[in-house]
């Protein structure tokens, strides 16, 4: 592999898959720049400071921002997206919840910004555990890392396969866990 210096250091090539790289690289809920100061999610209340989102209590004088947790939340766009699907599903699925929502309480406990946003069922119902055995659930997720690391617990528990390939940044992650 070549690389080229310039005079200010090295450079990359240009890309010629047609991705625009401006638009394409980051997070679009991260913000560009850290805050100026202490602040507080007015949904959830978790706490900025010194370039962090934490559970910690708001300091005096914290300003009212969205966490970007919220953010996605609040429309709908998840990071990861993780399918569980199989025959096993239907008759361990409540055992399987109950995973799901103690590895996520974990680590949303650690990381603020990382949560479970929505358990899809397909639209088969209510969304009780009954309604869930019945076919694939879509289990999405504020994070990356908390999508996989819920998909590895699942897999670590019960067997399975679990696919959870790596995306690139600012695209969805879309993992899938199987088990006949």
């Amino acid at each position: 592999m070549t690389q080229m210096f310039s005079s200010r250091g090295p450079t990359h090539q240009p890309r010629h898959d047609g991705v625009n790289t401006a638009a394409h690289r980051g997070d679009p809920y991260r913000d560009a720049a850290k805050l100026s100061g202490p602040a507080v999610c007015p949904d959830c209340q978790a706490s900025y400071h010194q370039g962090r989102w934490t559970w910690d209590p708001a300091g005096a004088g914290a300003t009212p921002h969205r966490c970007p947790a919220c953010e996605r939340s609040r429309d709908g766009l998840p990071a990861g997206v993780l399918t569980l699907s199989g025959v096993f599903l239907a008759g361990h699925c409540e055992e399987i919840m109950r995973l799901v929502n103690n590895t996520e309480a974990r680590i949303r406990a650690e990381r603020p910004l990382e949560r479970l946003i929505a358990i899809d069922t397909g639209g088969s119902g209510a969304g009780g555990a009954a309604d869930m055995a019945g076919g694939p659930l879509e289990l999405s997720f504020t994070g990356t890392h908390i999508t996989r690391a819920v998909g590895k617990a699942i897999e670590a528990a019960y067997g399975g396969s679990l696919e959870a390939p790596y995306s690139d940044e600012g695209t969805v992650l879309r993992s899938r866990w199987h088990r006949d």
